[in-house]
């Protein structure tokens, strides 16, 4: 019998009576099954990174040091809809410095992200590209055990919306566990 399971005999034995069983079945999603009472292994972490993630609080490099052993991949991406509106609005010489200014703050933000998560002791992989955000961090993320998102990815917040859209997205569908920072 499970933690829970006996927590709810307990609490409604003589009580309930024999409404255990509906308690249980109208009370199921508030309260954890074994399984999700279980800290996941995470030996793979994506941390995607945009124009919109600014600054990585130190805090966030000390709890993904907790996850020994796991690696970090770090993708800046670069959107493609952003790009292809610059496209449609601008000339040619435009365009290219755009693209330089983009892939630069991607360049140093990977870096400096980098040096960081190696100094908390973690491994770290990066990788720079053009892609849809949103489909390409659902992509990535069959393929590692956790995604860690900061709340300004894909867009800025507000006082109305202190998440943004994609990251909401995110974290409504992800299968995996998400932190959002």
């Amino acid at each position: 019998m499970g933690y829970f399971t006996s927590l709810i005999q307990r609490k409604f034995k003589d009580v309930a009576g024999k409404r255990y069983d509906t308690v249980v079945r109208e009370y199921r999603e508030f309260l954890l099954t074994e399984e999700e009472a279980r800290i996941p292994e995470v030996a793979s972490i994506l941390m995607p990174l945009d124009y919109f993630v600014k600054e990585i609080p130190p805090v966030l490099y000390e709890t993904l040091s907790t996850y020994e052993g796991a690696t970090v991949s770090l993708v800046y991406i670069i959107d493609m809809e952003v790009i292809r509106i610059v496209e449609d609005s601008l000339d040619e010489a435009v365009i290219q410095d755009f693209k330089q200014k983009r892939e630069a703050f991607g360049e140093e933000l990977l870096k400096r992200a980098v040096s960081e998560l190696e100094a908390a002791g973690l491994s770290v992989k990066s990788r720079l590209f053009s892609g849809k955000k949103y489909e390409n961090i659902l992509e990535l993320a069959g393929e590692h055990d956790m995604i860690v998102v900061s709340k300004q990815y894909g867009a800025s917040t507000t006082e109305i919306s202190p998440l943004s859209s994609v990251t909401l997205k995110l974290a409504q569908t992800a299968d995996i566990p998400i932190i959002v920072y």
